[in-house]
Parts: C-alpha cells; sequence; structure tokens
C-alpha cells in the first residue's frame, strides 16, 4: 500500500509550493510523533485506570475531560483573537502531554485520573486556534487529502504500535511507558509548531457572544450543532461503560486490548483516504451525514458482543468513522462560515461538544444503575441518539460556496 500511496501523494503534491510541501511534511512527522503518544497513552488510559481501582465516576471524568476542555476553549478563542495562534498551541500541547511525564511516580487512581483530566483541560486550549491554522497552511482544493494524508501516517504508526504498547504494558508499567509516550507528544507540537503560513489578524475584536448570535441567526448550522451533539451524546454515554464491558466482563488483557486498538487504526488510516477525497469531492457536511449513519454499528456491536468478535467490529466501524467526523466536522465549519467567522464557528462548535460532553458520559453510568437498563442497555439507547441525530442531519444542506 506504501508505494501507491507514495505515488498519490506525488501526483497531487508536485504542482503546489514549496511552502505548502513543507507543511505537509511537518505537519505529517507531527502527526507520526502524534500517533506514537496516542498508541501508548489514550488507548490505554480507561483500562489502566479501571486496573487501578478507578469507579464509574472516576471513568466518566476522563471521558468528560475533552469536553471541559472545549468549554475552556471558547475562552481560549476569544482571547486569541487579534494574537498568533501558533505559539499558544505549541505551548498547551508540550505542557498538556508534558503531564504525562509524572505519571513515573503515580500509583493511585485519583492522581492518575486528575493527570488525565489535566492533560486535555491544557491541550483544548488549541481546538479554535487549530481549525484557524489548518484553514492557512493549504488550499481548499487539496485540504481535504491533504489532511488525510497526514492522518494516514498518524493512523499507521497507530496502529503499529498499539499491539505493542499493550504488550509491553503486560510486561513493564504504564508508570515507565507513559513517560516514554509523553516525549513523543511533546516532539508532536513542536514539529507542528515550525510550519509557516500567512496569519491574518483581525481587525476588531468580537465579544463574548458573538458565537451564541451565530447560533441564533444561521439555521443550517443550528440543525447541524444540534443533531451532532444528539450524536455525539450518543457515543459520549457508552464511553465509560466499554473499559467495564473489556475488563469486568470480557475479562480482556492488555494485549487483547492493543490488538482491538491495532484493528481500529488499520481501518482508522484507509478510510482516512477515502474520506480526505470525500471532502474534496462533496464537502465536510456530507461526510458528516454518512458517517452518523455508519456509527449504529458500533452500539449494536457492543451491545451484542460475548468475544472478540464483535468487539473487533465495534472496533472497525470506529475507526471508520473516527476518520470521518474528525476530517468533515472541521470542513464542515469551512463551508458553513466566511473566512473571517471560522474562529466564532468552531468556538460555538466546541462549546456544544464541550456541553454534551460534560453530562453524557455521567449519564451513561447513570443509566447503567437502572435495573431494567444495566450496562448492555445503555448501549441500545446510545443507538437511539446516534439515529435522532442522523434523521436530523441529513435534512441539513451547506451553502454552495466552501470557502477559501
Amino acid at each position: 500500500m506504501t508505494l501507491p500511496l507514495i505515488n498519490l501523494v506525488r501526483r497531487n503534491w508536485l504542482g503546489v509550493s514549496a511552502v505548502v510541501r513543507r507543511n505537509l511534511i511537518l505537519d505529517f512527522f507531527s502527526a507520526i510523533f502524534y500517533g506514537i503518544f496516542l498508541a501508548g497513552v489514550s488507548t490505554f488510559v480507561p483500562v489502566i485506570a479501571r486496573r487501578l481501582g478507578a469507579d464509574p465516576f472516576l471513568l466518566s471524568l476522563i471521558v468528560a475531560a475533552p469536553a471541559v476542555g472545549n468549554l475552556i476553549a471558547v475562552l481560549a478563542s476569544h482571547y486569541l483573537q487579534q494574537r498568533r495562534k501558533m505559539p499558544f498551541m505549541v505551548a498547551a500541547w508540550s505542557i498538556g502531554r508534558g503531564l504525562f511525564l509524572l505519571m513515573l511516580f503515580v500509583t493511585t487512581p485519583e492522581v492518575f485520573v486528575l493527570i488525565v483530566v489535566a492533560h486535555w483541560l491544557i491541550v483544548s486550549l488549541s481546538v479554535t486556534g487549530y481549525v484557524e491554522v489548518m484553514r492557512a497552511i493549504y488550499p481548499a482544493a487539496l485540504r481535504g487529502r491533504a489532511m488525510a494524508y497526514v492522518r494516514v501516517g498518524f493512523t499507521a504508526c497507530a496502529t503499529i504500535m498499539t499491539p505493542l504498547f499493550g504488550q509491553w504494558l503486560d510486561i513493564a508499567s504504564y508508570q515507565i511507558l507513559f513517560p516514554i509516550a509523553a516525549v513523543f507528544g511533546i516532539l508532536s507540537g513542536l514539529s507542528f509548531g515550525q510550519v509557516k503560513y500567512e496569519e491574518i489578524l483581525a481587525p476588531t475584536r468580537q465579544d463574548w457572544l458573538t458565537p451564541l448570535r451565530i447560533f441564533a441567526r444561521d439555521a443550517r448550522y443550528r440543525a447541524y450543532s444540534i443533531a451532532f451533539s444528539l450524536y455525539g451524546a450518543g457515543m459520549l454515554i457508552i464511553a465509560p461503560l466499554i473499559p467495564l464491558l473489556l475488563v469486568d466482563e470480557l475479562n480482556l488483557s492488555n494485549a487483547q486490548v492493543g490488538w482491538l486498538g491495532m484493528i481500529n487504526s488499520i481501518f482508522w488510516m484507509l478510510f482516512y483516504i477515502v474520506w480526505g477525497r470525500s471532502i474534496d469531492r462533496r464537502g465536510g457536511l456530507w461526510t458528516v451525514q454518512i458517517n452518523f449513519v455508519l456509527t449504529l454499528a458500533v452500539p449494536f456491536a457492543f451491545f451484542l458482543a460475548q468475544d472478540m468478535w464483535l468487539l473487533a467490529v465495534a472496533q472497525i466501524f470506529i475507526g471508520i468513522t473516527v476518520a470521518g467526523t474528525d476530517l468533515g466536522w472541521m470542513n464542515a465549519i469551512m463551508q458553513f462560515a466566511r473566512k473571517e467567522d471560522v474562529s466564532h464557528y468552531t468556538a460555538l462548535h466546541a462549546f456544544l461538544v464541550g456541553i454534551r460532553g460534560v453530562i453524557a458520559p455521567f449519564a451513561g453510568t447513570a443509566l447503567m444503575t437502572i435495573p431494567w437498563i444495566g450496562l448492555r442497555g445503555v448501549f441500545l439507547f446510545s443507538a437511539f441518539l446516534i439515529l435522532a441525530g442522523w434523521l436530523l442531519v441529513r435534512r441539513v444542506s451547506a451553502p454552495g460556496k466552501v470557502y477559501e
């Protein structure tokens, strides 16, 4: 697969400027380093937390932390008006990921979860700036494929490293492996910080309520945002329950969790290419719409799972749809928003993601305690929310122009 992919990249990128090609290379290496960090940390954090004795509430905190970070990202968006984004982003990535160096000294679930939560709160500060930077460093006609190629490198790295980290964690301790992964996370941010682009600072500052006014006046984006919130809530209510299913009910080893992560990463990688091309041809909104309906396979597979086979099916569809929604949401914003409004639309998206993310994981663990629902029943409720999100988003149309 490597040679055809290289030839495809060459055909698409020989005609673009040297600066854009350099940005692609730096972005690619940043993604490789982040793939190592993700494989070594993110895949195993909930499982390690559970093995340390974390209860469902602490697991819900881990899941909710990125969402709380998105709420804070709204504050960062306001602060970054008329300021350069990149130094702020690199600092947030380096400090947030660097916290995992402290895992060398951690032995209790409470401190473990505290570090994970603090990491997400800090790195989430970069969200709104990142979308603006991605719009600036790649031309619109190639942006979807550029982001896809970079994420192929990221997922290829994660595919290789995830099962290795799983096996190493069965032999060595997270206290050794997590700090090693943290070094690569820091290198990722430093590499991305070297990209070159023209940053046009806004001539005037907008007030705190600008994102909410967008929600009130843009009916299309409002419907899209509500649909995305329903969909995201459907996935988030089951997120803290998955480690309970894997560890408590099915008794999987770290190595088995690593193999499931590898299966996820393979399809994640392959479908970045598919969705990158679909975005350049059809746009981000269409890609989001298709991925919503495909995600319905995930909760049903978990609901029925009694062994590795259906867990693998769930991971396949998670890989497919994470790739699609990851590329889709940013490019959908670029369809809805004028160039000067991208950061405000992103701030609104981050705010709504934060609201649902704070509520949904705890709602999932609360629903699990209801006797006639239980752990498995929450997966069916998840499917209902995802279906509702798809039924709403399929009726949304984007403006005719994709802004440069």
